[in-house]
């Protein structure tokens, strides 16, 4: 199988993953990813998809937007429909 087939794939089980989170733990998903060095493709996939249910999710979470991606510096809680630096 393709790479790239493998990558989407993955993709989608995440984006399935994360839709049926509840804010909260979704939350808790972003600050396990928090001052992790590691990186790879799917961490890369991983962090891609979760800043797009991040995105998709009513409260406001610009805090740990970017352009290009996640601000992984600082972990976060869910506060008057907003992240907030914990």
């Amino acid at each position: 199988m393709d790479y790239e087939v493998l990558l989407q794939e993955q993709a989608l089980l995440f984006k399935t993953e994360f839709s049926c989170l509840p804010d909260d733990e979704l939350v808790q998903r972003f600050n396990k990813q928090v001052r992790c060095l590691g990186g790879n493709t799917i961490r890369k996939v991983y962090l891609s998809v979760l800043r797009e249910e991040l995105c998709k999710r009513h409260f406001d979470s610009s805090i740990v937007q970017h352009k290009c991606g996640l601000r992984l510096h600082h972990k976060v809680k869910l506060q008057n429909h907003r992240l907030v630096y914990a």
